[in-house]
């Protein structure tokens, strides 16, 4: 799949007793795999606002279509996250990132 890409992210489970049950349409607006060694990859992603970004690596149990591990037909998990930057503008311009 190529960005930007839309995402539907119904309530994670691991929020479900502080937040209303819905769906919720979001967007990856940029979206960059590169594998390292082994089973492990570093992914790079420019998203919309409120995007559960945990919930689109690993499907949550269904309830995030489509995820990487959908995707990938491949169970995936976080090691790490980290946020790399905040942008409050318009959303066609992410430093460093690929738009395909």
């Amino acid at each position: 799949a190529r960005a930007p890409l839309q995402i539907v992210q119904k309530t994670p489970v691991r929020v479900m007793h502080s937040r209303s049950l819905a769906a919720r349409d979001k967007g990856i607006l940029a979206l960059d795999l590169r594998p390292l060694a082994g089973r492990f990859a570093t992914l790079t992603m420019a998203t919309s606002a409120g995007l559960y970004v945990k919930e689109f690596v690993h499907g949550d149990l269904g309830r995030t279509v489509p995820s990487l591990t959908s995707m990938l037909g491949a169970n995936c998990d976080l090691l790490q996250l980290d946020v790399l930057d905040v942008y409050d503008g318009g959303e066609s311009d992410f430093p460093g990132l690929p738009t395909t």
